[in-house]
């Protein structure tokens, strides 16, 4: 019987390249609260992409607000690029609450 090549889809939702300036803002796990301009780079249905200097860590909860757009929304960081590769400063988060924060409609 042959195998098949097929496998599970590696996505819940299909991403849209965007590059839309934001805020962000939460407590270092020492308690100290920072704020810092950043950019989504990649959004979905279930999360995003950031493009930030801050180092961000896999837990940590972000707090996103859309510059020139009302709302926020509040995301957990579930992967970080290695500190030294050409994706330095790359976060990957997830919705804490699934919202539509930019307006974007995804399919089902």
């Amino acid at each position: 019987m042959p195998k098949s090549n097929q496998s599970a889809p590696l996505r819940r939702s299909s991403r849209v390249h965007i590059q839309v300036p934001v805020s962000i803002s939460g407590t270092w796990p020492g308690g100290e609260p920072f704020n810092e301009e950043a950019y989504l780079l990649t959004v979905s249905k279930f999360g995003a992409k950031l493009k930030t200097p801050l180092p961000l860590r896999q837990g940590m909860q972000v707090k996103v607000i859309p510059r020139n757009r009302r709302g926020s929304a509040l995301f957990r960081v579930v992967w970080t690029a290695q500190e030294g590769s050409p994706r330095t400063g790359e976060v990957g988060i997830e919705y804490v609450e699934v919202s539509n924060l930019l307006g974007i409609s995804f399919p089902e």
